[in-house]
């Protein structure tokens, strides 16, 4: 069978919007998946490229994850730009993020009152780590808070019961 100009030309559109389709790439919502894999196999370099490209797209659970990864780099100034972020988003991993840089003095000056705020408001979003900080915090007496070990009990079965939920919803 010959092909007319036409056609071919017609052919050659439709092959190459197929190829753009299939190259266009994942949204941030999945590059920020494909990142957690890749964090999982140990290949940080491709996962911290993916979650900037899905941070640079605002994704607030991306740019509070690469913040993650880039304070165990000890790149505090980058980190405390995307917590800030994420947390102006209400992603309460941005917020705890933000919060512990404040708690740990990571680039800014501490601030325990800051940082109890921050805390606070990713345990009200029901953030499973952030209601295990908060626990942890009661325990100690850390964050201007009392040694409180009643109410550090009653944060780590919140907190062991949205790690469940979060597991089972997986």
């Amino acid at each position: 069978m010959k092909l007319t100009h036409t056609q071919i030309v017609a052919r050659g559109v439709l092959a190459l919007a197929a190829l753009c389709a299939a190259g266009a790439g994942a949204g941030p919502v999945e590059d920020t998946a494909q990142a957690e894999t890749l964090i999982r196999g140990g290949d940080f370099v491709s996962a911290m490229n993916l979650l900037r490209k899905a941070a640079e797209q605002n994704h607030a659970p991306a740019q509070a994850r690469l913040a993650d990864l880039l304070v165990v780099a000890e790149f505090n100034s980058e980190a405390l730009a995307l917590y800030q972020k994420a947390a102006a988003q209400g992603e309460p991993a941005g917020e705890l993020g933000l919060g512990r840089m404040y708690a740990d003095a990571l680039g800014v000056p501490r601030d325990q009152e800051k940082a109890l705020e921050l805390y606070r408001k990713a345990e009200a979003r029901n953030y499973a780590p952030a209601v295990d900080a908060l626990a942890r915090a009661y325990r100690a007496g850390n964050l201007g808070l009392p040694k409180d070990l009643d109410k550090a009990r009653e944060l780590d079965a919140r907190a062991r019961a949205l790690f469940e939920a979060g597991k089972a919803s997986k």
